[in-house]
């Protein structure tokens, strides 16, 4: 009992996490595919590579909390393997979202890179996203160590592990008995009497950081507003430029 809440602490809040991260990659990227296909390509590969992350954390809850799946989980990655190796395509897309799912923040990074040098307004797009993944990152940092988020190291096999957190929370006597309370109320019911509610904890974690990295970009948005004005105010289209002179030389005959 004590070694599966243990698993669910660990792995649900990147399972969670990773899932919305993936979603909003994905959703990004197709929407940015007619304006700006090389930054739309660069959000599904990235979204690709933390769904990778996800399944993998899905895949070690599932080992530690059922010992009976590890066997089917072991197959299944076994003809998944075997699959790969017999097809250079699935190979080659396998092994690329396992380097993204292994440097996401620098991938991040890149990405919003190639969006500003498809930018209109390199300068203003540029500081822009400078700013709010300044403010993301940081957010994200506050959130890691206040909630204890979990993170990613590689063992000395190569392989990416899972690794808990000391969350800043447990210095804090009143906060953590309150939500040691409420990690015991959750491990013991169930929601409408059959969906248990031992993850929620996990999940509820996840997601507090998805919403704080929400709000670091958001955050930095506002202050890019602040300093340089909203985004498109000081930019004028070829359309607007073409009235403008219009109406200028409207002017001038009529003088």
């Amino acid at each position: 009992m004590a070694s599966s809440i243990k698993a669910l602490t660990l792995f649900t809040p990147v399972i969670a996490s990773s899932t919305v991260f993936a979603a909003r990659r994905a959703g990004k990227g197709i929407d940015y595919m007619d304006d700006n296909p090389f930054f739309g390509t660069a959000n599904l590969i990235i979204a690709g590579g933390q769904t990778l992350k996800g399944i993998r954390a899905a895949k070690d809850l599932s080992i530690t909390t059922t010992p009976s799946a590890a066997e089917s989980i072991k197959e299944i990655n076994s003809k998944a393997k075997n699959l790969s190796e017999s097809s250079k395509c699935l190979k080659g897309i396998g092994k690329v979202f396992d380097f993204t799912s292994r440097h996401i923040n620098p991938l991040i990074c890149l990405a919003s890179f190639i969006k500003v040098l498809g930018s209109d307004d390199k300068a203003d797009t540029g500081v822009r996203e400078i700013l709010g993944l300044s403010t993301m990152f940081a957010s994200e940092n506050i959130a890691k160590s206040i909630l204890g988020m979990p993170y990613t190291k590689i063992n000395s096999a190569g392989q990416p592990i899972t690794v808990p957190r000391e969350a800043l929370y447990h210095k804090n006597p009143f906060a953590e008995k309150q939500i040691k309370a409420f990690e015991d109320y959750c491990s013991t019911k169930k929601l409408f009497n059959k969906i248990s509610l031992k993850s929620a904890p996990g999940a509820i974690k996840g997601t507090l950081f998805v919403l704080a990295s929400i709000f670091g970009y958001k955050l930095g948005g506002v202050i890019a507003n602040l300093l340089i004005g909203k985004e498109g105010q000081n930019h004028v289209t070829p359309k607007s430029a073409n009235e403008a002179s219009i109406q200028t030389s409207k002017l001038a005959n009529a003088v």
